[in-house]
């Protein structure tokens, strides 16, 4: 059962894949609500207010996490435009460059990911930054360590409701807890937010916050709608604003089977665990990059295909043997032929070195030899032409003597005797016999005979 963590820093939630929570780890002597806390200063989160413990090293369960998403209080956040010409030009040292420019952050301190588009004017894009600490936590914790996808909650629940190619739109996603915002324009996201309830910031305020901030991120009302989703509560809070006449709305309102509206939304964790199972492998802003990404364990993915693996290695050894068996066989033809070769040249040119067999004999019958020696060269090449036809045959001696020819040799049957003696015969055009043949040694050994 795939399984989601939800990890604020000093409280691990693990959800299925349904939205149901399954465990809870608190490290001792921290009191929270179900809410997931509320918003730190400035986005960054209070290390003095964090455990001695953390719930990440009293976490474990049976089955493995698909995902741990971190809430967006604790990460830093910024939009930058870059003079790049494509994305790819992007590093983690120029972002970080940006980040101690824009918020006086040491590159040293934090580990990043981020997204980015191409634009007229460069690349544009959004980073999310990770503490050190908090990084070294979640690759020392055995629950969280070989999780493949860490990355933050917000980002996770936009990317449900993101719109589809390149159109702009304002988006909004509401749970039990609070409101997650962003703009997205141009294939890249301008900005994300998230806005909890609590004391003192009730809906009606969130949701003027929210208006106001997706101002500032690039929103316009004019030509873009606002996407996303709603409970009725939330929606009717927002009738309610000045400006929310003037918008495009297509956000979804959850509905029972009856079509009645829900009476509720899930909290943040359950929510984001639906948004996960939502998103799959298409979560963005994946903090496990690079050096920090997952290493594959190959023992796990071969596993299933061991036994067609050791079938398939057999396989291919027994073909490397039947190969090299082949070879020696064609081998062991090649070297008799040679012989008989070499045999039958002493024999036509005594005391004759010899080089080129072929190309002796014919020098010789065109330079003034023997009728004979030409002769011998139209019986040797019919002899080589029947090597390459009828492989099975290994010729063994050639005797050319009183106008006759004689091949000597060994064949696995007798009936590949009488197929070479046929075929020798149609390669000369005459006939030829086969004088007798001596079994033994699981071949046989045969003798042709023929006028030359």
């Amino acid at each position: 059962m795939p399984l989601i963590a939800g990890w604020d820093g000093s409280r691990l939630d693990i959800y299925d894949e349904k939205g149901e929570r399954q465990f809870v780890f608190e490290a001792p002597g921290v009191a929270k609500s179900d809410s997931g806390g509320g918003e730190a200063v400035d986005g960054l989160p209070d290390d003095a207010a964090r455990p001695a413990v953390s719930a990440l090293a009293l976490g474990s369960v049976d089955a493995p996490l698909t995902a741990c998403l971190l809430p967006a209080e604790m990460l830093l956040q910024r939009p930058f435009s870059l003079p790049f010409e494509h994305p790819r030009y992007i590093d983690a040292a120029t972002l970080a460059q940006e980040l101690a420019d824009q918020a006086g952050a040491e590159e040293e301190d934090w580990w990043l990911c981020w997204q980015a588009e191409r634009v007229d004017s460069g690349v544009r894009g959004l980073v999310f930054a990770l503490p050190g600490s908090l990084k070294h936590e979640l690759t020392a914790a055995a629950i969280s360590s070989p999780c493949p996808y860490i990355g933050p909650d917000i980002a996770v629940r936009l990317r449900v409701h993101q719109p589809q190619g390149n159109s702009p739109a304002g988006v909004l996603d509401a749970d039990a807890d609070g409101l997650m915002l962003g703009v997205y324009a141009d294939g890249v996201w301008c900005g994300m937010r998230r806005l909890n309830l609590g004391p003192g910031r009730s809906m009606a305020s969130l949701a003027h916050e929210a208006l106001a901030s997706l101002k500032a991120m690039g929103f316009d009302a004019a030509s873009m709608p606002l996407t996303g989703r709603l409970d009725t509560a939330w929606k009717q809070v927002f009738d309610t604003l000045p400006d929310a006449s003037r918008i495009n709305w297509q956000v979804e309102i959850p509905a029972s089977e009856v079509g009645q509206p829900v009476s509720g939304l899930p909290g943040r964790q359950a929510a984001n665990a639906l948004a996960m199972h939502a998103a799959g492998m298409n979560a963005p802003f994946n903090f496990r990059h690079g050096a920090w990404a997952v290493q594959t364990d190959w023992s796990k993915r071969i596993g299933p295909w061991r036994r067609t693996a050791v079938l398939l290695a057999v396989l291919v050894l027994l073909m490397i043997g039947h190969d090299s068996w082949q070879l020696h066989q064609l081998q062991s033809r090649q070297d008799a032929a040679r012989s008989a070769i070499e045999a039958a040249f002493h024999q036509a040119l005594p005391g004759v070195a010899m080089i080129d067999p072929m190309l002796q004999l014919r020098q010789a019958a065109g330079g003034g030899a023997s009728a004979d020696a030409w002769k011998f060269i139209r019986q040797m090449e019919a002899i080589t032409q029947l090597g390459r036809q009828e492989q099975a045959f290994k010729p063994q001696a050639i005797v050319y003597a009183d106008g006759e020819v004689m091949l000597s040799g060994a064949v696995p049957d007798i009936a590949a005797a009488n197929r070479i003696r046929d075929a020798l015969g149609s390669i000369l055009g005459r006939k030829v016999d086969l004088l007798d043949t001596d079994l033994g040694d699981q071949q046989v050994r045969i003798r042709l005979r023929w006028a030359s």
